[in-house]
């Protein structure tokens, strides 16, 4: 990730910007680290051998192929970011609402395109795949693949004992039918224990409904639930990617409602659950028969989505406390490799001293690079995108944008699109933004990407120092 600081002195609107640069792979396949310490983490080992504190903490899950599915009535089923308010009525969502939402606090909603990159949908998108076309009921595999990403959260991670404790703030909201059910998760925990198990669990809140009856409507307890249990988790200094169970799961649920069949020859790939309590949550909800099979035409979506958590383990002991390196993240292949690196031994990005522009500050530097090699046969797509959260002192980091670049040449890369600073419109980097990206089929090589970083703050920021993270996220 990169960390930036920027600050401001005096009332003539000049200052300087400097930010502090580490790396870390995020999602699929790519992993790696550089930790703040100057310790070098990642792969199978751990540089730390004592529980360390993390307050950086991100969680991206789908829930399940289900919960970007087409649906038979009202759509689709899909994501919303926050709690949701109460419609009233089992009924369709409208975009006058104001239910959905793709950014709540440090909750956001993101789904990915042709290109694997993820960034938030809008209202007219949420239903669409991938490709840009409506999903459709009719096919398990036609889903938008959207997904809840939490950051910021805090707590304790041993790679040594191979456990982790961390909790985050903030909702997110599963809905079903376009709106005719629907139920919240608030603050999820997640616990690992050195066996490799672990649990994610939230307080689920909702409105009972019930596809029988759309007479039915009523508010909900709180009530806690384990939204995912967990078994061979390697808990490695900057994360990991883990499905939660659910294949080969059985589930017991009330007399006379829909159940689920015995396992089969033709459902054996799919047959499962999600845990006994939240299934029993959905049965208040009107959702249960979509979290296990049950013997229904769209089963084969329903098995969980792989689980992605990424940390900083920072407060090491071990390296130079003033020291920084890099790791280089691989993917090895029966032939060739994919590996990405922040291109720079002195990590410091430091921007211009702010010039005031009348109407705002103006800062800017550049990215440093970023060099991308892939000898994989087959060449298949690849991309490296950011995105960054608000700096301290409550300045939105919206005010950050980039201009893409190609250095140099080489594994197919590509400039992402420019994203202009948010001062006067739009989100700037708080919305992940790509890169650079290669197509499928792409010549083997080594590519370096940069951007040309483009800082525009209100001219009545007060003086001070503030920092934020721009995280860096590979995908092949």
């Amino acid at each position: 990730m990169y960390r930036m600081t920027t600050h401001r002195t005096g009332a003539q609107s000049t200052g300087s910007r400097v930010a502090r640069v580490g790396g870390r792979g995020l999602v699929g396949l790519v992993v790696g680290a550089v930790s703040v310490a100057g310790v070098v983490v990642g792969g199978a080992g751990s540089a730390s051998a004592a529980e360390v504190t993390v307050s950086d903490a991100s969680f991206a899950w789908g829930l399940s192929g289900e919960q970007g599915g087409g649906a038979f009535f009202g759509g689709c089923n899909f994501l919303s970011a926050g709690k949701a308010g109460d419609s009233g009525s089992s009924r369709l969502w409208s975009e006058g609402d104001g239910f959905y939402s793709t950014a709540s606090g440090d909750v956001t909603v993101e789904k990915p395109d042709s290109a694997g990159v993820f960034s938030q949908p809008t209202w007219a998108t949420k239903c669409q795949d991938s490709k840009g076309a409506a999903v459709s009921a009719g096919s398990t595999s036609s889903l938008t693949g959207n997904r809840v990403v939490f950051r910021a959260g805090s707590g304790t991670v041993d790679t040594a004992a191979k456990t982790a404790t961390i909790r985050w703030k903030g909702s997110f909201t599963s809905v079903f039918y376009g709106g005719l059910t629907y139920w919240s998760a608030t603050d999820p925990t997640l616990t690992v224990k050195a066996d490799g198990t672990g649990t994610l669990t939230a307080t689920a809140s909702g409105y009972g409904a019930d596809m029988n009856d759309p007479g039915k409507w009523a508010p909900l307890p709180e009530t806690t639930v384990t939204l995912a249990n967990l078994s061979g988790v390697e808990v490695g200094a900057s994360g990991f990617t883990v499905t939660p169970d659910y294949l080969g799961v059985s589930v017991s649920v009330p007399a006379g409602a829909t159940g689920q069949p015995a396992k089969s020859e033709g459902n054996k790939g799919y047959w499962g659950s999600f845990p006994q309590s939240f299934v029993d949550f959905q049965q208040l909800t009107g959702q249960s028969s979509y979290w296990f099979t049950s013997g229904g035409a769209r089963d084969a979506a329903k098995p969980a989505s792989p689980l992605t958590v990424a940390y900083t383990a920072a407060g090491t002991d071990s390296g130079p406390a003033e020291g920084e390196q890099t790791i280089t993240a691989t993917v090895p292949e029966q032939a060739g490799e994919f590996t990405w690196t922040i291109d720079a031994s002195d990590r410091a990005v430091t921007l211009t001293d702010a010039v005031n522009k009348g109407a705002y500050l103006h800062s800017t530097g550049d990215l440093k690079p970023v060099k991308v090699t892939d000898t994989r046969a087959g060449a298949p797509a690849w991309s490296v995108s950011g995105q960054v959260g608000d700096f301290t002192g409550g300045l939105s980091g919206k005010y950050l944008g980039w201009t893409p670049q190609v250095l140099t040449a080489g594994a197919g890369a590509q400039p992402g699109t420019a994203v202009a600073s948010g001062i006067d419109n739009g989100d700037g980097l708080t919305a992940s933004a790509t890169l650079g990206s290669a197509t499928t089929g792409h010549a083997k090589g080594t590519g370096t990407l940069g951007a040309a970083l483009d800082l525009r703050l209100p001219a009545t920021t007060e003086a001070g120092t503030y920092t934020t993270t721009l995280t860096l996220t590979a995908l092949s």
